[in-house]
């Protein structure tokens, strides 16, 4: 007679049958997972064709998150109208997840593809709504929100209070002054001076007074044609305050760039605020008949009589809203937009070149690159300025001349030297502004006369001509990053082109203007070179052209 199992023995098999499927399902289980999660080679070239396509069309716009590395999932790529609204695999007809990532990876302009799970997709933001994440109805410093206009937003307070509104944007670093969340729009000023001039030949008392001056001459066609066309086509049209300090509102004008107001200095905080550079640069109003409002080196409100005081120059602009690709906000990491370039013959004005150096004198620090800053450009060159200063101060000449030559001390004594050790595979000759700047004169006066040659020194009146390296002690500086600046403290000032008369030369000082010195008395140099560009454009081997990261000439 057969006997069949126990109860305890059923109970046994169905007990080593579960521990047999707890073992054996999952890795099944798996490789289903991974069969099914394994795309077939036309999905995968149909979803890379069109990575490369967004990537390409967006490339400056587009936020890495791993130096040249980009991510984009499908999702993106269909709200983007790259790919359909839902994605098949075109082996098992089963929906591609939408949070599927897709890993791209750009060198020397190939690129390569991979899904990639573990990237990570950093999704833009535009300034404004980076911006807002600032907000909070308590503040009272930092982003606040203006009382009478709800749309209206703008930034009060210290350096320490205001730190995280630094923005990178065609070749110039600007800080946010306000931005209107209906009109989709941010006023900008620039945080380093850009040139020290003298503001015109009297003072303006009505609208087309100030539209004819020098200054508004210089930021509305010297400046503004500096700029990048992307740049300027994103510019607005806006209303500036220029009448009298007490009613800055009495004269208005509508231009492209302008100045800041007295009302404005004073909303952000005026002395120790973001806005106080402690550097002394013009405002947009009139102090009376005879003197024009400007903020001194300490940040207090002050008056200069215009023909004759010369002191540096921020430009205020309106724009539209843009897209962030990088960034902080901070001073060492501006919010920025992504514009890379590959060689001189396409970078900006204000951005910055790494240029090789041979010399054993250390002017250029152990890693012998000398960083330059592009002061304007034509169709074959690009000048450049020393971001810094030689590490050898000078005098100008041992005896009075019409004009600078090379034969002068400050030729014989330093520049000389010092282009002797950078390689003339990088540079070309080009003109310099040797003409005098007297009192009232234009910013144009000292091109009047110039001399053609390999080397030389800023010329009143041009792009970065002023103290926007921060001539202040190291422990004191407050608009630069130190560590961006060659030789930062040899010297309190530094020579121009220029003279201001028979015995004297127009130097730039640590507070921002203009001043003369005897031709015998040591100041520091700041040397200015033309490097190749056009036909003979020379390529960058990397670099973002800020100036914590700049181009470096191959």
């Amino acid at each position: 007679m057969k006997k069949g199992f126990t109860l305890v023995e059923l109970i046994g098999v169905i007990i080593i049958l579960a521990l047999i499927m707890l073992l054996a399902v999952p890795p099944i289980l798996n490789s289903i997972r991974s069969t099914r999660n394994e795309l077939s080679d036309a999905s995968k070239k149909i979803i890379y064709t069109a990575a490369n396509l967004y990537v390409s069309e967006n490339l400056n716009d587009f936020p890495k998150y791993d130096g040249n590395t980009f991510c984009v999932s499908i999702d993106t790529l269909s709200k983007k109208e790259y790919l359909p609204t839902i994605v098949y695999d075109s082996a098992t007809g089963d929906e591609i997840p939408k949070d599927s990532l897709v890993e791209i990876k750009v060198e020397n302009n190939n690129y390569t593809y991979n899904m990639n799970n573990e990237c990570v997709e950093v999704v833009a933001k535009t300034l404004i709504e980076t911006l807002l994440a600032q907000y909070n109805e308590s503040n009272t410093t930092g982003l606040v929100k203006d009382s009478t206009n709800p749309n209206l937003y703008y930034y009060t307070g210290t350096n320490e209070e205001v730190g995280n509104n630094f923005l990178w944007y065609g070749g110039h670093q600007w800080r946010v002054l306000e931005f209107d969340t209906l009109a989709n729009t941010l006023t900008l000023i620039t945080q380093q001076p850009l040139t020290a001039i003298q503001p015109a030949s009297a003072v303006w008392t009505t609208q087309s007074a100030y539209n004819s001056s020098y200054i508004n001459t210089w930021l509305n066609v010297y400046f503004y044609n500096s700029l990048d066309s992307s740049i300027q086509s994103n510019i607005q049209k806006t209303t500036f305050n220029v009448g009298i300090y007490t009613n800055v509102g009495e004269i208005k004008t509508e231009q492209k760039v302008g100045l800041l107001d007295e009302e404005q200095y004073k909303r952000a905080g005026s002395a120790n605020s973001f806005l106080d550079i402690k550097d002394s640069f013009w405002l947009g109003n009139r102090y009376s008949s005879s003197y024009v409002r400007y903020v001194n080196g300490d940040g207090g409100l002050n008056y200069g009589d215009t023909p004759l005081s010369s002191e540096c120059v921020r430009a205020v602009i309106k724009i539209s809203d843009i897209t962030i690709t990088g960034g902080d906000g901070t001073l060492a990491s501006n919010y920025q937009v992504g514009n890379k370039v590959i060689n001189t013959d396409n970078v900006q004005v204000g951005e910055y070149i790494n240029v090789p150096y041979s010399g054993s004198d250390n002017a250029c620090g152990d890693d012998k690159l000398c960083t330059f800053r592009v002061v304007s450009k034509d169709n074959d060159s690009i000048k450049v300025v020393l971001n810094g200063l030689l590490p050898t101060t000078s005098k100008w000449a041992d005896s009075a001349s019409d004009n600078i030559t090379t034969n002068d001390l400050i030729y014989t004594n330093v520049l000389n030297a010092f282009i002797a050790n950078i390689d003339s595979k990088y540079i070309t000759t080009g003109t310099y502004g040797v003409g005098m700047y007297e009192s009232k004169n234009s910013y144009t006066m000292p091109q009047s006369t110039t001399i053609t040659i390999n080397i030389g020194l800023p010329t009143v009146g041009e792009m970065f001509s002023g103290n926007d390296i921060d001539l202040s002690t190291s422990s004191t500086k407050t608009f630069v990053d130190v560590n961006t600046i060659e030789n930062p403290t040899v010297s309190s000032s530094y020579w121009t082109m220029n003279r201001y008369s028979s015995s004297h030369v127009r130097t730039v000082n640590s507070s921002g203007g203009l001043s003369n010195f005897g031709l015998t008395i040591a100041r520091g140099v700041r040397a200015v070179i033309y490097l190749k560009s056009g036909t003979s454009a020379i390529t960058f081997t990397g670099g973002e052209g800020t100036a914590q990261s700049p181009y470096t000439l191959q």
